[in-house]
């Protein structure tokens, strides 16, 4: 009977160490640990409020974001509207030109885009022109990397408009200043912003290795959502 009893606890361990332990480490790893990823740095001043929640006190932050806009999308056949509801749910890579200075979009902003938007097929990358008129500017992709470039026009938009709302997207939402961060961004910067508008990263188009790390760091933000919609514990900021 003893051994009997002996084989039937072995065989129990064995169901337990073959189906419930690797259960058990999955749920600790993906559905536990979802909000443990690592993740990239928000940019931006931010706010943090103490709220109190079954008896633990709990800090609720608010990211900064991107304010709301209207434009105008000149890279489309004909001038068409465009705002901020255009991009909510997206991607997309955003920098600023002042129109007084460059008569089409300079040659290191078209490399970085020819490396960037084949690879990510829903990112959007976004030119406000600054101090701009209602002529319809048109890119040139260099030409080594032209055959690289097509069919990506769909996920470039260049917006003209009100100069004034440019001017302070430029300096309130893309560029504004976190006074806890001793680094301020480059205002020539490109600017990596997520779903939720919320800035992610800036960098250099002018340095292919700038390129290089924010196509690493795209992927990164991409994985965020990935885990969160696999685990249906979608990430939510504020």
């Amino acid at each position: 009977m003893a051994d009997t009893n002996t084989k039937k606890i072995k065989k129990i361990a064995l169901l337990l160490t073959l189906f419930v332990l690797p259960a058990a480490i999955f749920y600790f790893l993906i559905y536990a640990g979802v909000h443990k990823v690592n993740r990239l740095k928000f940019y931006g001043p931010k706010t943090v409020e103490i709220k109190r929640e079954r008896g633990k006190d709990r800090a609720d932050t608010t990211y900064h974001s991107i304010q709301s806009f209207s434009l105008t999308n000149i890279a489309a056949e004909a001038p068409i509207p465009f705002n901020s509801k255009n991009l909510e749910g997206k991607v997309y890579l955003a920098h600023f030109l002042d129109r007084s200075l460059f008569n089409d979009i300079p040659k290191e902003i078209t490399f970085a885009a020819s490396e960037v938007l084949p690879q990510f097929k829903e990112l959007i990358w976004v030119t406000f022109w600054e101090n701009s008129d209602s002529a319809i500017i048109r890119y040139t992709a260099p030409s080594e990397r032209t055959r690289k470039f097509e069919g990506t026009d769909r996920q470039w938009v260049e917006l003209n408009g009100n100069d004034s709302l440019i001017q302070a997207l430029k300096t309130e939402s893309y560029f504004k200043d976190d006074p806890n961060d001793p680094q301020h961004p480059d205002p020539g910067s490109v600017v990596l912003v997520d779903k939720e508008g919320h800035i992610r990263s800036y960098f250099n188009p002018a340095k292919q290795g700038d390129i290089s790390n924010v196509k690493k760091e795209i992927l990164l933000l991409y994985k965020e959502y990935e885990l969160a919609f696999k685990t249906h514990r979608f990430i939510q900021f504020n």
